[in-house]
């Protein structure tokens, strides 16, 4: 499995991005640094302030899963919490894939199917290109069947290792952010509102040093 990620991370990412990988995954791997607060700069902004409480913005299916994912960022022992977090990664790409195939969905939630269902029609009614489709097809191979089903590898039984290292999770992340992008961009075409969108690169990205309960260094 590291084999198919990181060949999908090294054919999707450009130099940059494949820097952030490397970057999130020491970040995410050492509870000293606080990883939500890199994490919540990369994401869009996913909900509002309703009186005082705070609710996730719609499209539902596709704003929730960045809840989750960046409350999860900061789980101690991130590695422990990979293949959650993959569930989470992919249910944003579903949520965006859902919205082409049908807005608005009739369900909320992770599907326990595979996404790649999803990419067919899409490609083959010309909405998605045939390379955004391939890619998202690796992407569901690699790494969202896995986090959901068991039977779709070889297992490991020591306690000690985990469905996915630090460093797939954090490829995961980036190219989620990279196939979002352009997702994004095929829904506004559609009439799909999205009240938010992905911010821009920044290099700081690749330098963030924050600290537990302390400022930026």
């Amino acid at each position: 499995m590291m084999a198919m990620i990181e060949q999908l991370a090294a054919d999707l990412l450009d130099e940059r991005e494949w820097q952030l990988a490397n970057r999130l995954a020491l970040i995410l791997d050492d509870d000293a640094y606080d990883a939500s607060s890199l994490v919540e700069e990369i994401i869009p902004i996913y909900w509002e302030r309703v009186g005082d409480r705070k609710r996730t913005l719609l499209p539902d299916n596709i704003y929730r899963p960045l809840y989750y994912i960046h409350r999860w960022s900061n789980n101690r022992n991130f590695r422990d919490s990979t293949r959650g977090y993959m569930m989470f990664i992919s249910a944003h790409l579903e949520g965006c894939l859902m919205y082409l195939a049908s807005s608005p969905p009739s369900r909320r939630g992770v599907s326990p199917r595979p996404f790649g269902r999803l990419v067919d029609p899409l490609k083959r009614s010309g909405i998605l290109s045939s390379e955004l489709a391939n890619h998202l097809w690796r992407f569901n191979a690699a790494i969202n069947i896995p986090s959901k089903h068991f039977d779709a590898y070889i297992p490991t039984h020591w306690l000690d290792e985990r469905t996915f290292s630090v460093f797939e999770t954090s490829c995961a992340f980036v190219m989620m952010r990279k196939l979002s992008m352009q997702l994004f961009a095929i829904l506004k075409v559609n009439g799909v509102a999205l009240p938010y969108g992905w911010p821009e690169f920044k290099d700081e990205w690749l330098s963030w040093s924050r600290r537990i309960n302390q400022n930026s260094e």
